[in-house]
Order: structure tokens, then C-alpha cells, then sequence
């Protein structure tokens, strides 16, 4: 599935927003491409233990913040997990912390479990700790999910999934990002953006699920 998002003012709050108070954190503000690796899973039934074998999985990400005085708003958009949240949070020096606080999209159906088992898969919780020092930085994601029978709301398990990232700032405001094409190849109408010192810089098959 194709997750084809608009990700600017209906996402990070209004484009209108003030301009940062403390010139040490204007770092912050802006579009990063995070590109994240899958360390663990714990719980969730049958899908937990058929994670243990994405363990090192890659996935990439674009997260829009945008920020006044310390305070941030963001949103986190997945390509192969296919999810797209809202956050809010705070930046203090070079640390950012997010928490999840809606999802636009954040339920996976139809996982396949290694036993032949179907779940789907409903976010619960989601938090990023990272560092941003100049226009790049690392992280970590984890991220709770009910596991649910196909088509039910009753949880089966929780799953916890923690993942490592490195991101980069692409050096453009958070209301002029836009996913075009379903991907989260950059796509900028005023001009060329190019993603930062990544010796990976894409991933054959993104995602865990």
C-alpha cells in the first residue's frame, strides 16, 4: 500500500506559528529524513516473535517540527511501516523529546505472523528521544501497538518495537514538505533538496511490517 500524505499546515499546526525565542534551539525547526533501524521487539504475540527475524530492518521517515520558544510540534510519517502521527514535545540545547499524541494513519492490517496467524496492529504509544547538533543528530523511536484479531478491538497483547535512527535537516521550513508520490523521497517545487551525508541513503524494502 501507497501511503500518499500532504504533510505541512493540517499536520504541524497553523504556518502561521511564531518565530523561536531562543536562537540556540532554531536548529529544530524545519523537515528531517530519518533513517531508522528496527533493534527490538518485545511482546505482542505471534508478531513479536516473528520480529525477532526483522531485527536490523531499515525504514525511513520525514518528521516536519516545528517550534516556538522550546516548545515543539511535529509530525512522523513512516514509509514501509505506512504510519503518519502527530507529536508534540520540547527542545532543550541539542535534545528533542516527542511524544505521540494522534495518528492520522496508525493501524497496520493484515500482518502476517511466521505461524500463519493474521493481526492487525494499532499504535498505542510513541516517543523520540534525539540529539540535533547543526543539521544532524541520532535517536531512538519505540513505540507500543495492541495486537488485535483481524477486524477486532479487543487486544490480544502489547508490542513494544524500539528502533535507531540517524536524521538529517534538509534545510527547508516544516509547512513547504510535501510527499508526493507515496514515498518519502523529498519533493520540493522551489528547488532541489538533497539528503545529507547518508551512505545509505535509501532502503530496497522499507519497514518491519
Amino acid at each position: 500500500m501507497r501511503l500518499l500524505v500532504l504533510l505541512g499546515c493540517a499536520l504541524v499546526s497553523s504556518c502561521g506559528g511564531s518565530s523561536p525565542s531562543a536562537p540556540s534551539n532554531d536548529r529544530v525547526s524545519g523537515v528531517w529524513v530519518g533513517h531508522s533501524t528496527l533493534t527490538s521487539a518485545i511482546g505482542g504475540e505471534c508478531v513479536g516473535s516473528t520480529l525477532e527475524a526483522a531485527i536490523g530492518s531499515r525504514d525511513i521517515f520525514a518528521a516536519p517540527i516545528q517550534q516556538s520558544g522550546s516548545d515543539l510540534v511535529a509530525a512522523v510519517t513512516y514509509q514501509g511501516n505506512r504510519t503518519s502521527c502527530a507529536y508534540r514535545g520540547t527542545a532543550t540545547g541539542t535534545a528533542v523529546s516527542l511524544t505521540m499524541t494522534s495518528c492520522q494513519v496508525g493501524r497496520i492490517v493484515g500482518f502476517r505472523c511466521s505461524d500463519g496467524s493474521v493481526r492487525d496492529l494499532q499504535v498505542v504509544t510513541a516517543r523520540v528521544a534525539a540529539s540535533a547538533s547543526g543539521r544532524t543528530g541520532t535517536g531512538t523511536d519505540t513505540t507500543t501497538w495492541n495486537v488485535l484479531a483481524p477486524g477486532s478491538a479487543t487486544s490480544l497483547d502489547v508490542l513494544t518495537v524500539s528502533a535507531v535512527f540517524t536524521w538529517n535537516a534538509l534545510g527547508i521550513p516544516h509547512s513547504d514538505f510535501h510527499i508526493f508520490d507515496g514515498s518519502i523521497v523529498p519533493g520540493y517545487v522551489d528547488g532541489v533538496v538533497t539528503i545529507l551525508e547518508e551512505p545509505n541513503p535509501f532502503c530496497t524494502k522499507c519497514g518491519w511490517f
